[in-house]
């Protein structure tokens, strides 16, 4: 599926979370912010993660927090706006790597059940840690 079907598909609640991985979380993000402002976008992409968690019987593997940074983290590499998802993730590929996330928050910060729910400030931003491989 396309970015945008993959994006429709989750919002109208029929998307397979099976096979939903990490990549098509961030190119559904990115579709979503290319189509709506950052605020907008982010009210709709954290809403439907939000229920898909739900339906699986998973609400706990939704976290505010990761959700809100990864979108901040997309928006603010799509400038130059790009209307091409693959060349935007070639020329992005940290954001498909494992852990990108811990050069911001420390993994209790984003692990916590406030982080769940609110999306929390990083705790530790700047900070190098050591890359991992991809999701």
């Amino acid at each position: 599926m396309t970015p945008a079907e993959t994006l429709a598909a989750l919002e109208a609640g029929t998307l397979d979370p099976a096979g939903f991985t990490h990549r098509d979380h961030v190119l559904t993000a990115w579709e979503a912010l290319r189509r709506d402002d950052f605020f907008i976008a982010a009210y709709r992409y954290s809403s439907a993660i939000r229920r898909l968690a739900q339906s699986c019987g998973r609400p706990e593997k939704y976290s505010a927090t990761i959700t809100f940074a990864f979108l901040c983290l997309i928006a603010e590499r799509m400038e130059p706006a790009s209307d091409d998802a693959e060349r935007f993730l070639a020329e992005n590929p940290d954001l498909l790597a494992a852990g990108i996330l811990q050069h911001y928050y420390s993994a209790e910060r984003l692990a916590s059940a406030r982080g769940r729910q609110v999306a929390l400030l990083p705790d530790r931003a700047g900070q190098r840690v050591a890359p991992q491989p991809p999701l």
